[in-house]
């Protein structure tokens, strides 16, 4: 047994292809889960600009404007109905791939295989999510601000501190949507193969 798990190897690269290729076959659920993480890290992005937006403006010598603390509850929330969500729909993938789990553990893959595998989609899913995220916070926090402070503050936020808010952003929505599909993930992975085979949808 031992020597036929050193014969087994998954390397990261391949993983990435497995990965990229289960989320192309099922594009329309994959799609949900992306629009998911989107949606939370838009509002988390747009947040954030806004309060940078708002100390840039008031340090050039513009009015003191605050973001309300009732906004940051909002965005929890939103990141929460995303994790939740995510969580659901990787365990409906789990049971839908079920006979396909079993195969590739009769052909030799192990449990962490199985279970790299589900993280890397999460990855995948969560930088792309993130990314859009990203883009659709920014014009948020500039039509939401912009008749206020100028749309041409977002040029005067320093660039360390954009740089910082975008890495940010995208490190959390990788964090969630991994985070989310670790426990769909754990259930793929201890998936009885003959049983695994002989289930029917």
């Amino acid at each position: 047994m031992a020597a036929a798990e050193r014969r087994v190897h998954l390397g990261l690269s391949e993983a990435f292809r497995l990965g990229y290729n289960q989320l192309i076959r099922r594009l329309d659920r994959s799609t949900l889960n992306v629009a998911s993480i989107a949606l939370g890290l838009s509002f988390y992005t747009s947040l954030l600009l806004t309060d940078s937006f708002y100390r840039t403006y008031t340090s050039l010598g513009g009015a003191d404007l605050n973001v309300e603390s009732t906004y940051y509850w909002l965005v929890a929330i939103a990141l929460a109905v995303s994790v939740v969500g995510i969580t659901n729909a990787m365990l409906i993938s789990v049971q839908e791939r079920v006979k396909e789990i079993g195969t590739m553990k009769c052909l030799g893959a192990m449990n962490r295989h199985i279970t790299l595998l589900f993280l890397v989609e999460a990855l995948l899913q969560g930088l792309v999510g993130g990314a859009i995220g990203c883009v659709v916070g920014v014009a948020a926090a500039l039509l939401t601000t912009g008749g206020t402070t100028g749309y041409d503050i977002i040029l005067k936020v320093p660039a360390g501190e954009s740089l910082i808010l975008f890495t940010t952003s995208i490190a959390i929505a990788v964090a969630l949507s991994t985070a989310a599909t670790i426990y769909p993930a754990y259930r793929a992975s201890k998936l009885d193969p003959v049983e695994a085979l002989r289930y029917e949808l």
